[in-house]
């Protein structure tokens, strides 16, 4: 086997060298710079690629949950938690994903939990006034987040100090429900496309909280109230609160003195609180739409995976 990579690394080298020659670099030490690292990107690559997706199961309250993870570095002595909650009619697969790549570049823990509903390709969750089976069935969805917080601390090598919780639509909801109930042991919450809805408990605590809402939002409107999405809106129990209802909760859950505003560009516009015990910063996307943003997407230029590890990582309760 060993044999085997070392004349599959010496047959890399010959081709790129070929490669390489003809662009001008033909000069050993030119060549051979570039191609060690040609070749460690590769290896990189097909290391990220093996790297297994494990789907777990954890009973709770009599009911079976399941869950997604992925350790990149499974000989840590300690590390973060990112925990990924899906919108509506989502599920864990596509949630983790979307941070796969900041935990293997930087090491963290990502676990991505599957919500209530007819299949494992699409859930729900129960976030006080939405979504559908998870709020029809009482599911405490609450209590299942807190006991996968006990369970990875029981069997992996967790940093109680850098607990993370990312939400996106129905997920976001459930987040700011976290972020109320658990804000002693969350070091920060980042809400993608969420919600809150009225009369919310008064938050346990202050926690930094990164959100991120485009203007052109038709499932999750800016203005709140019923969704214009007919399943959306049939899954909903209460109306939305108005995007600037948990922009003003969280001021004042975080003690912040006032809030003050960048334009970062014609699509991006940053609202951050000022004298704040904890942080809070809104982006809110001039022509975005209810959608996980990427930086490829023109109507976004956020890419909102990179930008919520940046949050996290500055950050420890």
């Amino acid at each position: 086997m060993f044999e085997n990579k070392v004349k599959t690394r010496s047959s890399q080298r010959r081709i790129l060298l070929a490669i390489l020659a003809t662009l001008g670099l033909s000069t050993a030490t030119q060549a051979g710079w570039v191609t060690e690292k040609i070749v460690t990107h590769i290896q990189q690559s097909i290391r990220y690629h093996q790297l297994p997706i494990v789907h777990k199961r954890l009973n709770v309250d009599q009911r079976v949950r399941s869950f997604e993870l992925f350790n990149p570095n499974p000989n840590a002595q300690s590390q973060p938690l990112v925990i990924a909650l899906h919108g509506g009619g989502g599920n864990s697969s596509q949630m983790i994903k979307r941070f796969q790549a900041q935990a293997e570049a930087q090491g963290f823990l990502l676990v991505a939990p599957q919500g209530i509903g007819p299949s494992e390709k699409k859930g729900v969750w129960n976030s006080g006034g939405c979504c559908g089976d998870a709020v029809q069935q009482q599911v405490d969805d609450v209590r299942f987040i807190q006991q996968l917080i006990a369970y990875l601390k029981q069997h992996y090598a967790i940093d109680s100090t850098r607990i993370y919780i990312a939400g996106f639509s129905n997920g976001g909801m459930l987040t700011y429900q976290l972020a109320e109930q658990m804000g002693t042991q969350l070091a920060a919450v980042a809400v993608v496309s969420g919600a809150m809805f009225e009369q919310p408990p008064v938050a346990k605590a202050p926690v930094p909280i990164l959100m991120i809402h485009g203007t052109r939002d038709h499932v999750v409107p800016v203005a709140g109230g019923v969704s214009s999405i007919g399943f959306v809106a049939k899954a909903q129990t209460k109306a939305f609160e108005p995007v600037q209802f948990p922009l003003q909760y969280w001021k004042a859950a975080n003690q912040c003195q006032t809030l003050s505003e960048e334009v970062m560009s014609k699509q991006v516009t940053r609202l951050k609180g000022e004298g704040c015990a904890a942080d809070l910063m809104f982006y809110q996307l001039a022509k975005g739409h209810h959608v996980w943003p990427a930086s490829t997407n023109p109507h976004d230029r956020v890419d909102a995976s990179t930008l919520i590890w940046s949050f996290f990582e500055r950050h420890h309760r």
